[in-house]
């Protein structure tokens, strides 16, 4: 009989890694099978456990038969050996014999010990790989335990490391053993030596899920996110639609005083977002994207979806923003090809247009 101070200590360690009690047990039932095995024992090991009183008792059976089937069940015995142990006992039955496991050899109490270990070691990278597998596409915060040749290593929980290449980090950032960052999970392999957690902070989805967990009115679904286009570290568009009335998308998203969006702004090391107003019609969604510049007229095709935007002179670097910018991320955001022109340059060229942003 195993002591109930074992039991007890296999309870304690099943909590501190997370581990179903009942996993652990199987494992030990192993560990006692290989053990009994190198003490000479041949039978069939099976171990019987006492939940209430906590005690655990291993037997090994003997299956009596006429003839030994090397495809049958272990601990099969010739019914002339049997009767040496059990007399009058006959083809078809059973017996066994209890194990006292402080009779083990040193040489089979280590090999139970190494068993156990490796048996909990697997346990354990199932249990990281369950855990993380379901993590996919969520923001975990993560302490950065080194940084080296190119690569950041991360723990980020349940005793896992994983290793993000610094080109997956913002532009320009750094990264000091001991802070803590928000990172995002885009994948998960299982490997002999536990999950292989791929991570990011210049994914698009990054922002999307930060504004579905920093504002309850994304989280809840009353705002939905309809386009994002992103510049890491840089700049960041996003496109958001209210489901309930009279409420505001875009001033929730920013929240009072801009606090809301200032914490998503913080995680992302100060990285620029506008946030502007999805609509349904293709001249006021295109004028939104584009918005901190304002603009004059759209002719929208809607089948191409291609669209040519007139803005006042004085507006054009801003609708074209630096190199390019603002004008790539709205149209990428939106899913149009955006052609930009100021109005001299449409007078000159003769393209007809209506003053049409903001009517309806």
């Amino acid at each position: 009989m195993i002591s109930k101070n074992f039991y007890e200590s296999l309870e304690e360690l099943s909590y501190e890694r997370g581990l179903a009690i009942e996993d652990v047990l199987k494992k030990v039932e192993i560990a006692i099978s290989v053990a009994a095995k190198n003490s000479g024992y041949t039978g069939d090991i099976k171990v019987e456990w006492d939940f209430d009183k906590k005690k655990i008792r291993v037997f090994e059976y003997k299956y009596v038969v006429s003839e030994i089937d090397p495809e049958g069940p272990k601990g099969q015995i010739l019914l002339e050996e049997a009767l040496e142990i059990k007399p009058k006992i006959k083809v078809g039955q059973e017996f066994r014999t209890e194990i006292n496991l402080s009779t083990f050899s040193r040489k089979a109490a280590s090999i139970f010990k190494q068993s156990l270990l490796g048996g909990l070691k697997e346990l354990e990278r199932e249990e990281q790989y369950n855990f993380f597998i379901e993590k996919v596409g969520d923001v975990v915060t993560a302490k950065i335990v080194d940084y080296s040749n190119g690569f950041v290593a991360f723990n980020i929980g349940k005793n896992v490391i994983a290793n993000m290449p610094d080109k997956e980090g913002l532009p320009g950032e750094e990264f000091i053993p001991g802070e803590e960052k928000k990172v995002y999970i885009t994948k998960v392999e299982k490997t002999t030596k536990g999950p292989k957690v791929f991570l990011t902070r210049t994914s698009r989805e990054f922002v999307k899920r930060l504004f579905e967990l920093e504002i309850p009115e994304v989280a809840d679904g009353s705002i939905e996110i309809m386009g994002i286009s992103r510049d890491p570290g840089d700049r960041t568009k996003i496109g958001v639609l209210s489901l309930k009335e009279n409420l505001d998308p875009k001033g929730a998203c920013v929240g009072q005083g801009g606090l809301r969006i200032k914490k998503i702004n913080d995680i992302l090391n100060g990285e620029k977002i506008d946030i502007f107003t999805w609509k349904e019609e293709p001249v006021e969604l295109i004028a939104e994207a584009l918005l901190p510049a304002k603009s004059l007229g759209v002719i929208a095709d809607e089948k191409k979806k291609e669209a040519t935007v007139i803005v006042p002179d004085d507006q054009y670097s801003l609708a074209i923003g630096k190199k390019g910018q603002n004008a790539r991320l709205a149209a990428y955001a939106i899913g149009w090809k955006i052609d930009i022109k100021n109005l001299t340059t449409a007078e000159e060229e003769g393209i007809e247009f209506e003053y049409n942003v903001g009517r309806k």
